[in-house]
């Protein structure tokens, strides 16, 4: 099922994404856990062949779409989301780059083009700041896309490209005053972490955020360049121009003749001979000589210059920008169409989705406190027939640190990453102190991974001892042995209890992984709470 995504969803997916994420604590994560399970069994599941497994793009897409009118029903039909506002602001700065293009251009033409009678304008000078320089630009342009192929990672450290990025960012402030005015407290500070996309997530999206600025680049481009060509056309019609050649370096007219048939040969074979250049007896007629001056000079000399002039801005200004501007689009749509929306957070949306739920004696958006600490019952959601061939099947290889490695039953483990994580145990591994350097884990991991097949790393670790040094050292190691997308889960469990170690973790540390992990900056890295119900 083919979904067509734009970047405006994306930065609408990534604002929800931010806005749940911000809100998961213990009691409004079934919530959302429940909410999000119920879009997808009511709005999604239906529209889903029967046949097929969940395809991702889709499944997300819809939720957004959902998501989408569920704020708009909340906050009011005035109600704009960043995504649109991004899309309003690109769409209104597109129109006036070509504005603010086509008033330059046609400045610049008649600037050039001012005509006294007493000296031909010459034609070195229109070229240059009309068709020389933009040539120039286009093979910058293109010296940049060969590098982008070749070494990426120095295209990513470029001048240009931090100031293409700086471009970007100053760009989201103007679209966040705009969107501030239509949204929550709360809201606001999910569109201010939104708005650090383009810095924050090009592990995910790469240079797709680059590809904006790159065709507002060119609509103010075409628009330059008609505005040249239309101010050139009409000072041509409504007045008598007289062009010529001059210069300091003793060039003859034979070599000028030479270089003016290379610039026309993009349009010399469908063109008629005397409009696609001057002949060489014209380009002769037309040299000036300062203290001659232009009295005996031939009037059809003089003129012959403007469709030659013309056709360069067409062939060489105007066309360019154009396929540069339909490159763009087709680059940005490829892009979007290769999006792999497999980071952690669309993994967690994805799993709310489709996993089934467990509840826990009582009905889901039932606060914390009114939820009896007596409640033991577990009362699993009962899965659809059709639904248990479509769930893609996660298998977890879980490292276990060596102090509650014993106590951590194969039953219990099962039952939890069952119940939270909607997968099954592949490999159980033991880790500790002197386990945790990157060659001994990634090589057993290698190991057991080839025989099992294993589609995510899950670290058990206990809450309520917090982070050190240590253990981001560890996951910096397994990321850098498994590749930057791998899926790196961290299953947070409380204090253990004598009858189990699975037990709810306290907020304040939840609280206190989630920001020590943050300053990894890994959005492939999820935390998880593997307890949800009140054990």
């Amino acid at each position: 099922m083919k979904t067509k995504w734009h970047i405006k969803d994306l930065i609408d997916l990534e604002y929800f994404l931010h806005i749940d994420a911000e809100n998961a604590d213990q009691s409004s994560q079934l919530d959302i856990d429940a909410r999000d399970r119920g879009i997808f069994l009511k709005k999604i599941q239906p529209r889903i062949p029967k046949t097929k497994s969940y395809p991702r793009r889709f499944i997300i897409k819809s939720w957004l779409d959902q998501r989408r009118e569920m704020e708009i029903g909340t906050t009011g039909a005035k109600a704009v989301l960043p995504g649109e506002a991004f899309a309003e602001t690109s769409r209104l700065l597109g129109y006036g780059l070509f504005f603010l293009g086509s008033l330059s251009g046609i400045g610049l033409a008649f600037s050039i083009l001012t005509y006294t009678g007493t000296a031909p304008l010459n034609i070195s000078v229109y070229l240059g700041t009309t068709v020389f320089a933009q040539i120039l630009l286009v093979l910058l342009l293109g010296g940049l896309l060969l590098i982008r192929l070749i070494r990426p990672r120095l295209f990513y450290t470029s001048v240009i490209y931090s100031v293409l990025s700086r471009l970007v960012i100053t760009l989201s402030g103007k679209l966040k005053q705009r969107v501030m005015t239509s949204l929550s407290g709360a809201r606001r500070e999910g569109l201010s972490a939104v708005l650090g996309l383009v810095r924050g997530k090009r592990q995910i999206y790469g240079s797709l955020f680059y590809w904006p600025i790159f065709i507002l680049a060119q609509l103010f481009g075409i628009g330059f360049n008609l505005g040249v060509l239309g101010a050139t056309l009409l000072r041509v019609l409504g007045t008598d121009m007289a062009f010529g050649w001059q210069s300091t370096l003793q060039v003859s007219a034979g070599v000028v003749h030479i270089i003016v048939k290379w610039l026309a040969a993009p349009w010399a074979w469908f063109v008629p001979p005397e409009l696609a250049h001057p002949t060489l007896a014209q380009i002769e007629g037309s040299r000036l000589v300062l203290k001659d001056g232009i009295y005996h000079l031939a009037t059809p000399d003089l003129v012959a210059w403007w469709p030659f002039l013309c056709l360069a801005v067409l062939f060489y200004g105007l066309l360019p920008r154009i396929g540069l501007f339909f490159f763009g689009l087709t680059t940005q749509r490829y892009l979007l169409d290769k999006t792999e929306l497999t980071h952690g957070a669309c993994d967690q949306l994805v799993d709310r989705m489709v996993t089934p739920q467990v509840q826990f004696g009582v009905q889901f958006g039932t606060s914390v406190e009114s939820r009896p600490d007596t409640t033991r019952v577990v009362v699993p959601e009962e899965i659809p027939a059709e639904e248990k061939n479509t769930i893609t099947e996660k298998r977890f290889i879980v490292l276990i640190p060596d102090d509650i490695f014993e106590v951590c039953s194969d039953e219990d483990l099962e039952m939890t990453i069952g119940q939270t994580l909607g997968g099954r145990v592949a490999e159980k591994i033991r880790i500790d102190q002197g386990d945790t350097d990157e060659i001994i884990v990634a090589d057993r991991l290698s190991a057991v991974g080839s025989k099992n097949g294993w589609t995510h790393i899950l670290i058990l670790q206990e809450a309520w001892q917090p982070p050190i040094i240590e253990d981001l050292a560890f996951i910096k190691a397994l990321r850098h042995h498994f590749g930057e997308r791998a899926p790196i889960l961290i299953g947070l469990i409380g204090k253990p209890k004598s009858e189990t170690i699975f037990t709810r973790v306290t907020p304040i540390n939840w609280r206190t992984w989630k920001e020590k992990l943050a300053t990894l900056g890994d959005p492939y890295l999820r935390l998880e709470r593997l307890v949800h119900g009140d054990f």
